[in-house]
């Protein structure tokens, strides 16, 4: 195979895909709508990395372990490598939400077992000290945990390789197609941006209006961040969450949210959501809000592509028209696929914590390489579970979504 694809979008997704295709000498062309990586639901000022424990280790517990501790390497490699990426390994402070949380919270330390520099339980006095304020409760303290820019990190995984990434910003994709064992992405005008025999999705919902992935069940969820004036060394220094979160003071703000609303398209700021904010961080940190009015806040509204069971969806691309929708379902090693065609999506929140072990994990599927998870966790990220499970089957094109532009 000729090492040349195609990926559309330059988000977290996108840009971690093409960072690690690019490292292994693949050409890349990368397409994305706006004028420069990171604008969409990855342009926010910071967001949270952490793991997210369970009692049980479910898939999704073991998939963000497995996202943070791969996450803290390559944010690390690029770092060394000179990139200015923007992120701080302040510590996340997770406070529990009540004593049964809590007990819950201290009973997952005692299950892990994990090292004291990778989560502890701390009291009450100890959580106050880390937040520099009088919080409610104790709760879990991840000492390699913190913020990241993620607009700062798309730029990093672009500009590591810039010499095999061709860059078209600025750009829409209209239609795909596949001719000759090449997939091709042309604009509204019927012209080929790029062609290559991969082809790689990342565009967040906008994938789902290509005929090829209409059966995606990919939905968005609108995100609201509020801004907060900080002083730098105002307190807190470390992330604090309790049913949202707050992060230390960058570049002059603090940010606190976030609100999660599925299937809502507004995009204007609404100070509904600043007072849910508001109301969030006083239960984070009870009484910093005071004095400050909803009305008068600033922001930032992302939407975040999300599957209905919360996993990503990281993988070759099921071939929906070529399976019957009476036949009894098949294993997914046993599924037609779409050749050369690949899907990195479905982050919902946690773009940060996947998004690195995701681009590692598409680049292996592509190359046949040794896979950096078990076979059980990439198979609960296959796209292809969706068609398995008989959810959203080969679509019309008539059924499908208003299009008002695909990347």
């Amino acid at each position: 195979m000729n090492p040349h694809a195609i990926v559309i979008g330059a988000g977290l997704a996108g840009s971690s895909a093409a960072e690690r295709l690019a490292a292994r000498g693949w050409k890349i062309d990368l397409i994305e709508r706006a004028h420069e990586p990171g604008q969409g639901a990855s342009g926010n000022v910071a967001g949270v990395l952490r793991p997210l424990p369970s009692l049980d280790d479910n898939r999704l517990a073991r998939l963000t372990r497995a996202g943070f501790e791969h996450a803290c390497r390559h944010f690390a490699a690029l770092t060394a490598a000179g990139q200015p990426l923007r992120w701080g390994q302040t510590g996340v402070l997770h406070l529990a939400r009540d004593e049964t949380h809590a007990a819950t919270q201290r009973r997952v330390v005692e299950i892990r077992k994990a090292a004291a520099d990778e989560l502890y339980f701390v009291d009450r006095q100890q959580a106050r000290k880390l937040a520099a304020w009088p919080v409610a409760s104790g709760g879990w303290w991840f000492p390699g945990g913190g913020w990241v820019d993620p607009a700062s990190l798309c730029r990093a995984n672009v500009a590591r390789y810039a010499n095999a990434i061709s860059a078209h910003y600025d750009t829409e994709v209209a239609h795909i197609d596949r001719p000759a064992g090449l997939w091709r992405a042309r604009n509204a005008a019927g012209e080929v941006i790029a062609a290559a025999p991969v082809l790689i999705l990342a565009n967040a919902t906008t994938a789902r209006y290509f005929s090829v992935t209409a059966h995606l069940p990919l939905r968005a969820a609108r995100g609201q961040v509020s801004h907060l004036r900080a002083r730098p060394g105002s307190a807190p220094d470390v992330v604090v969450c309790r049913l949202g979160y707050v992060t230390p003071a960058i570049d002059g703000l603090r940010c606190a949210g976030a609100t999660f609303s599925v299937d809502d398209g507004e995009a204007a700021l609404r100070e509904a959501d600043h007072a849910e904010n508001l109301a969030k961080l006083d239960f984070i940190l009870p009484g910093y809000g005071k004095g400050i009015e909803a009305r008068d806040l600033a922001g930032r509204v992302g939407f975040r592509p999300l599957s209905p069971d919360r996993l990503p969806m990281i993988g070759a691309v099921g071939d929906a028209a070529a399976i019957d929708p009476g036949a009894p379902s098949r294993p997914l090693a046993e599924m037609p696929r779409l050749p050369g065609l690949y899907l990195i999506n479905g982050f919902g929140a946690r773009g940060i914590v996947w998004s690195a072990l995701a681009g590692e994990l598409l680049a292996c599927l592509i190359t046949a390489a040794p896979l950096p998870l078990p076979d059980d966790l990439v198979n609960a990220v296959d796209p292809g579970r969706f068609l398995l499970r008989g959810r959203s089957r080969r679509q019309r094109t008539d059924s499908q979504p208003s299009r008002p532009g695909a990347r």
